[in-house]
């Protein structure tokens, strides 16, 4: 008689983190010569408490049966066959991962597993526990179906885990460069601690089903019909949402039906993965994990006093904050310099710019108390970067003159012009070449840059000082500032935030490091912030409100900007124009390229009063944790043999190798070693410590505003635009999109297959969308106007950190994020958009037919990512 094939529900377990999985013991030359007839066993879905516990043969027949208590059984006296054995629980009682909320299966949910007796009789010898979770009722169920059709028992169950190791979990692990996340039966997975980082990973899989189901608008208690519904998809080797030719679906807490058809499942997981991880390094930062957390997640290879030692950076900041507001030697504010029209009439509808692309300019960097020169790279060979003021309606010619030895472009960020104007890799410049970008404006007044795009070589070109400011007015803006709505004049100021690192000072000279430490693969960090080319500088200020636009150009740092004193000030705009009406904040996030403009209102101080702009605190995501982990593998991430240092990056876009090497940091500028004005780094750092002061998320002092004179403040700001405005008139719904594409960005181990970081460490790294690196010569998606012009973008995160996405020749209106509806700032119009791990975010937008045409790009906006191949092409055709 076959086994009753009544559908168990299903359970899944928290945990943290990661690791690698275990095997049968037992068996071989280490078999025990006595046998017992007990067998140990954990039911995790979060540990399952008092559930009915059955052992069952190949007919269904019960051989046995216990109670769970806080997640793990013994049963005594077993009798064995020689075929097949199931186990499985009924109902019982967990804590869901995701919500917290106590879950009771019905009497007859729960979870499975299978073993041969011959397995059977092997562990229970070794006194090894059995797990019973979602993935191994997974194999249950499939290895049931084989058996059922014929197939042997051990073959069954080996093919089984082969499908679900396959379809479901392979390419799913948040943790870079930990082996071992395939399927596990062996392990008690209901201790506070596990004893392997395998069935660390396992618990991870467990509770992620719960962050799925939440993902996917299910209650708590569907966790288990999702695993049901999955145990049923794999059914014909596939996991595509159907059982052989039968749709599968679920209806969710709302009662909507949830089609798994349209659902990547495999992604759905990883991403629950992704967010389930992100959520517990965010818990131990705030400090707020157990002890056995913290002990599970330093097992899993994490890192955690990593995140300890950034807690106790971050308070000597706040100190540090306290001792720069008293500073008296902090170096001037420099305002950027305006490029004059070279057309010779200010007035018409047209402007002409030349910008030179120059190697080796002597830029004098001023920092408190101190100063150095430094070579860069540099617009018309000038000290700063330039700003191009410009009004809709203007026809645009800008000369690109290349004096340097390699390929560049000049790419308009946030711009609506042609494919061939748009100064992506595909139009290169070449050295000693010109190029004349020639394009008319038409689109909102917005805070707009500009920056060379080269493939592979953007981030060092940036990085090394190419960029510009360009500010579009419309009539609209122009009326508010005219109106005193709208800081305007000297009250409203470009502030270029970039971090850099220097290298050691020799005869007045420090020059730029890059990409000299294999961390900088990540992402490239400097330990000190530069604001408009100078290091925390100074700017005096009178009682009324400014208008700052803030444009985090660095390569890859995240800012969270903050008044020191927490006071509040106005968001107006984001990176496309003004918002439709002013948002109150207390601190604004900025991933890099992103931009807001500011309002600060300094009416509220007094003459003599300072106030600091600072980045807070905030979870930087858990890849610096595991960054600490890898560099360990090896022997440090120094250049010693076997070390990430070893060997260099791969020949298509990972870029150059090279360790961590020798010698430590700079001196602060206070001259003690610490956290310094910019977030300096000590003389005599360790490799920890020189990740932890350029790991993302840690507090850094910006610029100080000192209040110094008392001014009547003509300006009353606007309180909402008028109807007419695009951003207003133009808002878009889902129901006007006339198609949705899907955007997965996520990070592997390239060719490693699972296995440790090996030679050549964060060199087999890749970052890819939709599982592809860039490729100059395919195009990854076609969007045809003559089917629809507007189109929502689903952009989900894979990975264990935040991506800046970035798409060129459109600005987006953001739908929502996490299903959750956009609100507050995420209103304006956006042309790139901080995507945390384990996020989805929605937008929409609207192609312009009569401005988009050609070939534009999508990519992060981490530059090295994008050098390394985070990135894609886009065709707009009639």
């Amino acid at each position: 008689m076959k086994m009753n094939k009544q559908r168990l529900g299903l359970a899944v377990s928290l945990a943290l983190g990661m690791g690698v999985l275990a095997g049968c013991s037992g068996g071989g030359d280490g078999l025990p010569t006595s046998q017992t007839d007990t067998l140990l066993g954990s039911v995790v879905k979060g540990p399952i408490d008092n559930a009915t516990i059955q052992v069952l043969d190949a007919s269904g027949q019960v051989l046995a049966s216990g109670v769970s208590r806080n997640g793990e059984f013994e049963i005594k006296n077993l009798p064995l066959g020689d075929a097949a054995v199931f186990v499985r629980s009924l109902g019982g009682s967990y804590t869901d991962e995701a919500t917290g909320e106590t879950v009771s299966p019905g009497p007859q949910q729960g979870l499975m597993t299978v073993f041969t007796a011959d397995e059977l009789r092997q562990l229970m010898a070794s006194g090894d526990y059995i797990a019973m979770t979602p993935e191994t009722t997974l194999i249950a169920r499939l290895a049931q179906d084989k058996m059922d059709a014929g197939t042997a028992p051990a073959q069954a169950i080996r093919e089984a885990i082969d499908v679900v190791q396959q379809e479901l979990l392979s390419g799913t692990n948040p943790v870079m460069g930990v082996s071992g996340d395939e399927p596990l039966r062996v392990g008690n997975l209901a201790r506070a601690i596990p004893d392997d980082p395998k069935v660390a990973l396992a618990r991870n899989r467990a509770a992620s089903f719960s962050f799925e189901a939440q993902r996917l608008g299910l209650t708590p208690a569907q966790a288990l019909e999702l695993v049901e519904k999955r145990a049923e998809d794999l059914t014909d080797g596939k996991l595509d949402g159907r059982k052989h030719e039968n749709e599968l679906h679920l209806t969710d807490r709302d009662g909507k039906v949830v089609k798994l058809t349209e659902v990547d499942q495999r992604t759905s997981f990883g991403m629950a993965r992704a967010q389930l991880f992100n959520h517990t390094v965010e818990r131990l930062q705030r400090g707020e994990l157990s002890e056995s957390e913290r002990a599970e997640l330093h097992q899993m290879g994490f890192d955690t006093e990593a995140m300890d030692r950034m807690r106790q950076h971050n308070e000597a900041a706040e100190a540090a904050t306290q001792a720069h507001l008293q500073a008296t030697d902090l170096p001037a504010f420099n305002r950027l310099p305006v490029m004059t029209d070279e057309d010779g009439d200010p007035t018409d509808a047209a402007g002409t710019y030349t910008l030179a692309a120059t190697p080796g300019v002597d830029v004098t960097v001023k920092a408190p108390g101190k100063q150095w020169t430094t070579p860069m790279l540099r617009y018309n060979a000038q000290q700063l970067p330039p700003v191009i003021r410009a009004k809709r309606g203007d026809a645009m010619t800008l000369k690109l003159v290349n004096n340097l030895s390699e390929e560049t472009t000049i790419h308009w960020h946030g711009f609506k012009v042609p494919g061939d104007q748009d100064g992506g890799p595909d139009f290169p410049v070449a050295p000693g070449t010109e190029k004349i970008y020639q394009f008319t404006l038409d689109q909102p007044a917005a805070s707009l840059w500009f920056h060379p795009h080269p493939d592979m070589k953007t981030g060092k070109q940036v990085y090394m000082g190419l960029a510009g400011v360009f500010l579009l007015d419309d009539d609209l803006s122009r009326q508010l500032e005219a109106d005193k709505k709208l800081p305007s004049g000297e009250y409203d100021i470009p502030v270029l935030v970039q971090d850099r690192r220097f290298k050691e000072e020799q005869n007045g000279v420090r020059e730029l490091a890059y990409m000299d430490r294999e961390m900088d693969r990540d992402g490239m960090l400097g330990d000190e912030v530069l604001v408009n080319g100078a290091v925390l500088p100074r700017l005096d200020v009178a009682t009324r409100q400014y208008r700052f636009r803030i444009y985090n150009t660095s390569n890859a740092r995240t800012y969270d900007f903050a008044l020191h004193d927490g006071s509040k000030f106005w968001v107006v705009g984001t990176d496309g124009g003004l918002l439709p009406q002013p948002v109150e904040v207390d601190h604004i996030t900025l991933g890099a390229a992103e931009r807001a403009e500011i309002v600060i209102d300094f009416g509220r101080y007094q003459v003599g009063d300072k106030v600091m702009l600072i980045s807070r605190a905030f979870h930087g995501g858990p890849m610096a944790g595991m960054m600490g982990n890898m560099g360990g593998m090896n022997g440090g991430m120094g250049g010693g043999a076997g070390g990430m240092g070893a060997g260099g990056g791969d020949a298509d876009h990972n870029g150059n190798g090279g360790g961590m090497g020798a010698g430590g940091g700079d001196a602060d500028h206070n001259g003690n070693g610490g956290m310094g004005s910019g977030g300096g780094m000590g003389g005599n750092m360790s490799d920890a410590d020189m990740r932890e002061m350029a790991m993302n998320g840690r507090r850094m002092d910006i610029m100080r505003f000192d209040v110094a004179r008392a001014e009547t403040d003509d300006v009353t700001l606007y309180t909402a635009l008028p109807q007419s405005a695009e951003i207003v008139s133009q808002r878009l719904t889902a129901a006007d999109a006339d198609k949705t594409r899907r955007f997965v960005m996520s990070m592997d181990m390239g060719g490693m297959n699972g296995g440790g970081m090996g030679q050549g460490g964060m060199a087999n790294m890749r970052f890819v969308i939709n599982g592809k690196s860039f490729d100059m010569n395919r195009i990854d998606e076609i969007i045809k106007l003559s089917e629809g012009n507007t189109e929502i973008w689903s952009i989900e995160n894979m990975s264990p950190m935040a991506h800046p996405f970035h798409a060129h020749a459109i600005q987006w209106q953001i739908l929502d994020r996490n299903g959750k509806p956009a609100s507050g700032v995420d209103l304006g119009w956006k042309d790139t958009v901080l995507v945390q791990p384990g996020e989805t975010v929605r937008f929409i937008g609207r192609f312009d037919p009569a401005v988009n045409r050609g070939d534009y790009m999508y990519h992060c906006h981490i530059l090295e990512h994008e050098d390394a191949g985070m990135m894609g092409f886009f065709r707009i055709q009639p």
